[in-house]
């Protein structure tokens, strides 16, 4: 429980009291109305109540904490440009190019092949990423589907693949449900950020258009008309609604919110109950929707029922790099079972929009979690390719005959392979948000005036304060592998607005922010700092976040190592194997190629006298064993009877686990930077 939970159980305030203090203030954000494209890019009009020249929510929807800034407002520096270009020249850049699914032929730019979620979920990250990354090649392969699918609508308002069109059924199309309403919820999140960057009033005069034609034919044809995934996933179309109704303040689309959440499936009893059969990348999307709900009610139960769904998947199906597992059903906490990668980027987008709603600093600790663990683990370096599933206590990846792999749904035996469409091909054009959207994420606009800076990494942001003078400010740390954040402040001209900055529940002690070198705030963690004064150029701010080594108990009392947002793990050495490809994309194996069975001979709650921490300065791309920036020393000793069992590691002793083996020096490196590893470890005694 967070400290201003406790402080609102012991004392009586109310949730969003609570709420308002953990945001520092920001838990009772303002109302803004309109839209008005300014220099090509998205804004709103400031009303009485707000000072900001962006768009928040409209009366009568409960007010948020922060709100979302133009596409390409973040821009990525350093390690994470780096990541992003990488993007860009490997599958996320080239995808059209490579899998027929969402090339040419596809229905979304017109074609007659596929019809269905690949198209839209490709394009839902490369749009982000052409206009983060201002990537010019990027944008012009992007546009023909943008161009068609705003020009498909029909007098009654649907839009996208006609259903009375034929469809080509070849290469692993999916033809057989074009009018369902699915992919239409992938694409206007799609159509939200290219307006978000250009202006394009095409954009919600399609959707209102589209919404009014979903207001007539709900009634007859519900979200499972055509598919359950619609039912499941019915919070994305809730979303977008508010998005539109915050512009437009359109009558009747809050009704259609209603329907949509009560045609959706009833995600909140499902957290509360926590019974039933649970698919990951569905519970994934899932989370977020009670909390949308919550902004059309103000209703309490639904933000209750998230942090329900959060104990309830970190709890008994916990896995350390700060995913629940899922393959493709939750799994327990046994870290040979997998994750989904569609799990692991659709739980960031989750997490980023509860960021926004709640101003939650938890919320914000679990999203850099994931997006510095098991996100960069699930992708090759040179971003050409993919696991299906990871498992935290990865020892093999191996093509394995179906059914002796030890995951619930096993595709092809592949699912663990590093390859383009092994496993099944929803991944390979559903990863690519996961990067792109984050940045976007990493500063907000707040309902002061001010900026917030919500995750942290290499960047620059410019945006609009109050009174809409521009400020440029950079963002220099190679974090998440250094514990400082340095910011430059560059205004056009003198300013006043309040800088907010997050301090993580994680940090070892107050945090400490110097103002021009000199000593500014000392801050408690999970709290949100705020330097408020006026600006002028060259202005700098420091942010020193203290962290330790911790050890968090899992799996048959097992630990995992984590330092700040850091999981640590041991990587294993490994030769590749190419065995099979698709469309010209190899699909490799990994075996191990040294001892991968060690425990950690440790005491779990003194961590300071076990283990030492190591930087180096690089710039490289930090994510390999080689190039790990920050690398943990520690004791280690074999566990000669822990062995492999079907391709992966056999059932994990139980600590602690008696052991006459030598003792070891273990290098523990970033668990993103691994591909063999190990990050569950039985604590073992001689």
């Amino acid at each position: 429980m967070t400290d201003a939970a406790r402080t609102s159980a012991a004392s009586g305030i109310t949730r969003r009291e609570a709420l308002h203090q953990l945001g520092g203030g920001l838990g009772l954000a303002g109302v803004l109305a309109g839209i008005g494209p300014v220099t090509g890019v998205e804004t709103g009009t400031t009303p009485a109540t707000s000072q900001s020249p962006y768009v928040f929510n409209r009366d009568p929807l409960e007010t948020e904490a922060f709100a979302m800034l133009p596409a390409g407002s973040v821009a990525p520096r350093g390690w994470l440009r780096q990541q992003l270009t990488r993007m860009a020249e490997g599958m996320a850049g080239r995808l059209h190019e490579i899998y027929p699914n969402v090339g040419k032929t596809n229905a979304w730019r017109g074609g007659s092949g596929d019809v269905w979620e690949r198209g839209p979920y490709w394009l839902d990250g490369a749009v982000p990423l052409a206009y983060v990354l201002d990537d010019e090649r990027l944008k012009e392969a992007v546009r023909p589907y943008l161009e068609w699918t705003l020009q498909s609508q029909r007098p009654d308002g649907y839009f996208g693949p006609p259903p009375d069109k034929s469809y080509v059924d070849r290469d692993g199309f999916q033809t057989d449900r074009p009018g369902d309403w699915w992919p239409r919820m992938v694409m206007m999140k799609v159509l939200q950020v290219h307006h978000s960057a250009t202006g394009d009033e095409r954009v919600p005069e399609l959707m209102s258009n589209y919404f009014r034609y979903q207001q007539e034919m709900l009634p007859e044809k519900p979200l499972n008309h055509w598919s359950w995934w619609s039912k499941m996933r019915g919070g994305e179309n809730q979303a977008s609604v508010y998005w539109l109704y915050n512009r437009t303040g359109e009558s009747g689309l809050l009704d259609l919110a209603q329907t949509l959440f009560e045609q959706t499936h009833d995600w909140t009893g499902r957290f509360e109950s926590q019974e039933g059969n649970w698919h990951g990348v569905n519970t994934g999307m899932g989370l977020k929707q009670p909390a949308l709900q919550y902004m059309l009610t103000g209703d309490d139960r639904y933000l209750d029922a998230v942090d329900a769904g959060f104990r309830y998947l970190m709890g008994p199906h916990r896995q350390p790099q700060g995913m629940f597992s899922g393959d493709e059903l939750l799994h327990g906490t046994d870290p040979v079972h997998g994750t989904e990668l569609c799990s692991v980027v659709e739980l960031m987008y989750s997490l980023e929009t509860l960021v926004g709603i709640t101003g939650r600093i938890d919320y914000a600790d679990r999203l850099e979690r994931v997006a510095y663990n098991a996100l960069p683990a699930q992708h090759t370096a040179d971003y050409m390719g993919r696991q299906y599933y990871q498992q935290p206590n990865q020892i093999e990846v191996a093509s394995v005959e179906r059914g002796t792999s030890p995951f619930v749904t096993d595709h092809d035996g592949e699912n663990n392979c590093f390859g383009l469409l092994n496993g099944y091909p929803c991944c390979t054009t559903n990863m690519h948000q996961g990067w792109p959207k984050f940045v976007r994420s990493m500063w907000r606009a707040t309902p002061d005036g001010g900026l917030a800076a919500l995750a942290y990494g290499p960047c620059d942001v410019t945006a609009q304060v109050a009174g809409g003078t521009e400020v440029t400010i950079e963002e220099d740390t190679t974090y998440p592998f250094e514990d400082t954040v340095r910011l430059t402040v560059d205004p056009d001209a003198a300013v006043s607005f309040p800088l907010r900055l997050r301090v993580p529940t994680w940090t070892d002690g107050p945090a400490t922010i110097q103002v021009n070198g000199q000593s500014y705030d000392s801050v408690e963690s999970g709290r949100m700092a705020t330097v408020e004064r006026r600006w002028t150029s060259g202005d700098t701010v420091t942010v020193s976040l203290p962290a330790s080594v911790e050890a968090s108990r899992g799996h048959e009392r097992s630990v995992s190592i984590r330092r700040g947002p850091l999981v640590f793990a041991h990587a294993v050495d490994g030769t590749r194997e190419q065995i099979d490809s698709h469309h010209g994309v190899p699909t490799y194996a990994v075996h191990p190629s040294a001892p991968w069975n060690y425990g950690l001979d440790i005491e779990p709650d003194e961590l300071g006298k076990d283990v030492s921490l190591e930087r180096t300065e690089t710039d490289d791309y930090p994510w390999t064993p080689e190039n790990a920036p920050v690398r943990l020393r520690v004791t280690g000793r074999k566990i000669p009877f822990w062995t492999e069992y079907n391709n992966a590691a056999g059932p994990l002793p139980p600590s602690s686990v008696p052991v006459d083996t030598d003792a070891e020096d273990l290098t523990l490196v970033p668990y993103g930077s691994t591909t063999l590893r190990i990050s569950a470890f039985p604590v073992v005694r001689s």
